[in-house]
């Protein structure tokens, strides 16, 4: 894990308040602040197809997070932003705009600069993975999911993966996951899109061999304890509000059966049996 500076190939609204983000490692060395903006490098002028066959090997996993840090003085602290999408040096992000970190995110523009530390954490282990597999989504919860699942439809050891997603009311970054899954099942809170309700209510782990979720807090506890119930492994993303991405500030701990354990760099994936969402359960 090192800290680089990037810049910005595209970045761009799909959804109301949903971002997506790319950036490519510049050519260009040193401090961001000292650097002027014409000795920024950029190699890439367009943004990665989503659409294409063939895609550059690289060393971030699925499940791993940056931490952005744009030039806006405020706020001082970088952003931790899930991997959406990596190939080469270019990696992909997608993101809900919600404070003023991600805000200051959203406003970065073709061709500007931002510092970015990573990969940062433990992903999922994709080749440790196999059979039957479920990804559940619940709202941003799906921002990881568009590379893990390329990783795994090319893996042999993989029977079926099917997306279950859940949202509030408006859909969003189902048609990145689409073609590398054989399944997308769809809930809405208000009934607008697939079977109104919640996530959980149209997800049965019984049948799959695992199920790897990435949510809100509520959403990852109640799945646990259906995996639970029906015998399937569980591997959970967690959230959490991060200072420093390098588990030096301790702002991201958590309850483990292990004992406390930072998001950040024991994470953000978790085998779900492990993780005590109730505080010592």
């Amino acid at each position: 894990m090192k800290s680089d500076l990037y810049v910005a190939l595209e970045n761009r609204q799909i959804a109301p308040g949903i971002m997506r983000l790319s950036i490519q490692r510049s050519e260009a060395t040193g401090g961001m602040r000292e650097l002027p903006e014409r000795e920024i490098g950029i190699k890439r002028k367009t943004p990665l197809n989503f659409e294409a066959e063939d895609w550059a090997y690289s060393p971030v996993e699925p499940g791993q997070f940056f931490m952005l840090k744009t030039r806006a003085v405020e706020p001082l602290l970088p952003r931790p932003l899930s991997v959406h999408e990596a190939s080469g040096d270019v990696v992909v992000f997608l993101y809900q705009t919600r404070g003023a970190g991600t805000k200051a995110i959203a406003a970065l523009e073709t061709g500007d600069p931002v510092l970015a530390t990573g990969p940062c954490g433990r992903g999922f282990p994709v080749d440790d993975i196999t059979g039957r597999v479920a990804l559940i989504a619940g709202g941003i919860g799906i921002a990881p999911f568009r590379y893990l699942a390329r990783r795994l439809s090319k893996s042999p050891s993989i029977s079926s993966l099917v997306l279950v997603a859940g949202f509030r009311s408006m859909l969003f970054g189902l048609e990145d996951i689409a073609p590398f899954v054989t399944e997308i099942r769809v809930a809405t809170e208000d009934g607008s899109a697939g079977t109104k309700g919640f996530v959980t209510d149209i997800i049965a782990p019984a049948p799959f061999d695992a199920v790897l979720a990435c949510g809100p807090i509520p959403m990852l506890k109640a799945v646990k304890d259906s995996c639970k119930s029906a015998g399937t492994r569980c591997l959970v993303s967690v959230e959490a509000r991060m200072a420093c991405g390098i588990g030096a500030c301790l702002g991201c701990t958590i309850n483990t059966r292990s004992g406390n354990r930072r998001v950040c760099v024991d994470g953000p994936v978790f085998p779900a049996e492990e993780v005590l969402f109730d505080g010592g359960e």
